[in-house]
């Protein structure tokens, strides 16, 4: 009877772990660099978006990831540009790639123990199962989606000598080289805690839904941020 309650007991954590393991939250993780010249974060103030590659400008991405420009920048009280005078308060700029793939090799090692026992001052009773510990080693084939977004001031922008008051750079990797699914995370993270702190780069975990486009082409990643 004792042996019997130990196995369903082991059974039992194990497929705790197994759950937790299912449940645990998938996140697409950006490296973001800013600098700006914005002594506040714009409000009010209109803006258009144009791309810096003439094959960007022309594909329907481009029409895609604009709008998810456009819903961050609303949101934060900036309209979009209507036309109500000669030239928009901002230009912003858009431009994305894509790097890879490259390998990424990693070494870890790996095991599992687990140990149970009671007993009382007339008999013990114990039960343990362990497995050694070895090193593996395990490659992927990784991919780099960079974003670029800039803000002009729109009065300078079609002079010598347009003046730009914000940059916002996105890095991000993956093991698919597709940027659709991570674009909106991607976006997310450039314009979190806007205009953020000129100079700094920051890591930024985006949380993205279980059944997510994202999760099902593993392009997220479970690293903690910085």
């Amino acid at each position: 009877m004792t042996k019997t309650f130990a196995k369903h007991a082991f059974a039992a954590v194990a497929i705790s772990f197994g759950l937790a393991a299912c449940a645990s939250p998938k996140y697409v993780v950006s490296d973001i660099t800013r600098h700006h010249s914005l002594p506040r974060a714009p409000s009010g103030e209109s803006f258009a978006i144009v791309a810096l590659d003439d094959e960007q400008d022309e594909s329907l991405a481009f029409d895609s990831y604009s709008g998810l420009i456009v819903q961050r920048l609303s949101g934060l009280g900036l309209k979009i540009f209507g036309g109500e005078s000669a030239t928009p308060d901002l230009v912003v700029t858009l431009k994305w790639s894509v790097e890879g793939p490259s390998p990424d090799v990693k070494s870890r090692n790996s095991g599992f123990g687990y140990g149970f026992g009671f007993g009382n001052r007339h008999s013990q009773f114990g039960y343990g199962f362990g497995a050694p510990y070895e090193n593996r080693t395990s490659t992927k084939q990784m991919y780099t989606r960079r974003v670029d977004i800039v803000l002009y001031d729109g009065m300078t922008y079609n002079t010598e000598n347009p003046k730009r008051v914000f940059e916002g750079s996105a890095v991000s990797t993956g093991t698919n080289g597709q940027i659709d699914p991570v674009m909106p995370y991607i976006v997310q993270a450039i314009f979190d805690q806007f205009p953020g702190a000129s100079g700094e780069t920051k890591t930024v975990r985006i949380e993205v839904p279980p059944d997510s486009e994202v999760v099902n082409t593993g392009q997220y990643s479970s690293r903690s941020s910085k």
